[in-house]
């Protein structure tokens, strides 16, 4: 019946249903993804935004802005006062000068320690009296001062002792840590800078407003207006579309994306004879024995369980006798499960799967429930056929087929 459905185009492809579904999650998810995005994120700010008679207001601000009025202006007109007085001007000529420069080269020196030190002793009236004695000349004081005179008559002190008394000197110092100083500093600082000049420039324009970060978030905000992302959020972010995807939840999947299988995931052995035996086995009627890894080949996101005609010692389980015992057979394969990673009673349980309906050992798709049996086909291959929905009981008998054809769908 199943095979005449699908002769008859009433069952579509493997592949339609495929595509539709994945389709389908692919829009939905982005639907999720774009919920959290940026891009809609920015896109709710700037309309909360733009939108307000705040945001109006400041926009008819700015573009009423005048220099004239600004702190800007007021700054620059005080530098521009400063710039011209005439203290500040002299100052600045003095600590250019070289005056100032060899005034300070010889203040402090031992030349000019020396010079007020022999001033100090030759003006003083002990040193007069001592001038008028009849051996002055021969004593060290005669030499002391002819020193001083040697010192006295030179430009260099000469030069430094005129610039001390100078008013440019005067000036010099009464300027020197003012707070006059400190702001005519700070001002020139402030108006050489780029961002005052940006701000001046900025403010003489009349098309000020394009310039600003509040003309820059309309631009974008009227761009993602017309974003197809957005069109397309709010055309289905309400709708009835994925009504079907909203309450579904992955609990566990693997695409066999990587080389080799990932034991992470998946027993290669079944789960009780893992538990119980450390060990694998078959059951009496099969064909095969099973294989930790020989049998498993992924590549190109496929798993594929390779069944060879290869002679293998393996245990069977026998029930009449409730034990295992050792057996020959005539082929290899592998087996796969969660037991041990996953396990889920309720839910969609979903695989695509492709048997091989040859005639040799049996080959299915099935779940279990805590124990051995019963367990669910979802789908076997037996005897040449591929049977679907087969319950099998505890003595392990099937007890209910839904639908059992030849070959397999696309």
């Amino acid at each position: 019946m199943a095979n005449l459905k699908l002769s008859l185009g009433m069952i579509p492809s493997t592949s339609k249903v495929e595509q539709a579904e994945a389709d389908l999650v692919k829009e939905y998810e982005k639907l999720q993804a774009f919920v959290d995005s940026k891009e809609l994120a920015k896109y709710n700010e700037l309309d909360a935004l733009v939108n307000t008679s705040d945001f109006r207001n400041k926009k008819k601000e700015i573009e009423g802005l005048h220099y004239k009025n600004s702190e800007e202006y007021n700054r620059e007109n005080e530098f521009k006062k400063l710039n011209k007085a005439s203290d500040l001007k002299k100052y600045f000529k003095t600590r250019d000068g070289e005056q100032l420069k060899s005034y300070r080269e010889l203040e402090g020196s031992d030349k000019v320690t020396r010079y007020e030190k022999l001033k100090e002793t030759v003006s003083s009236s002990e040193f007069k009296q001592k001038k008028k004695l009849k051996d002055f000349r021969e004593s060290e004081d005669y030499k002391m001062l002819q020193e001083f005179k040697t010192l006295d008559s030179q430009q260099e002190l000469r030069s430094y002792y005129k610039f001390k008394a100078s008013k440019e000197f005067a000036n010099f110092n009464n300027v020197e840590g003012s707070q006059k100083l400190s702001r005519y500093e700070e001002l020139k600082e402030y108006v050489a800078k780029d961002e005052f000049k940006e701000r001046k420039e900025y403010l003489l324009d009349r098309k000020r407003f394009e310039k600003t970060d509040m003309f820059k978030q309309l631009q974008e905000y009227e761009t993602l207006s017309k974003s197809d992302d957005i069109v397309w959020y709010f055309k289905v972010k309400d709708s009835d579309k994925f009504d079907l995807l909203k309450n579904r939840e992955l609990t566990f999947s693997d695409d066999f994306e990587g080389e080799k299988l990932d034991t992470m995931k998946w027993l290669t052995n079944h789960y009780w004879g893992d538990r119980l035996l450390n060990d694998h086995f078959s059951y009496e009627k099969d064909l095969h024995c099973f294989t930790e890894s020989d049998n498993f080949e992924v590549r190109n996101s496929v798993l594929r369980i390779i069944t060879k005609p290869q002679k293998a010692e393996g245990k069977v389980w026998n029930p009449q006798y409730g034990g295992f015992r050792k057996k020959e057979f005539g082929y290899t394969s592998g087996t796969i499960n969660t037991g041990k990673s996953f396990r889920q009673q309720y839910g969609i349980f979903k695989a695509k799967v492709k048997l091989t309906t040859s005639l040799g050992p049996r080959h299915a798709f099935y779940m279990l429930a805590d124990k051995i049996t019963p367990h669910l086909d979802i789908c076997r291959s037996d005897r040449g056929k591929v049977w679907m929905d087969l319950f099998r009981n505890v003595s392990g008998q099937k007890s209910q087929s839904l639908s059992g054809f030849h070959g397999r769908s696309g």
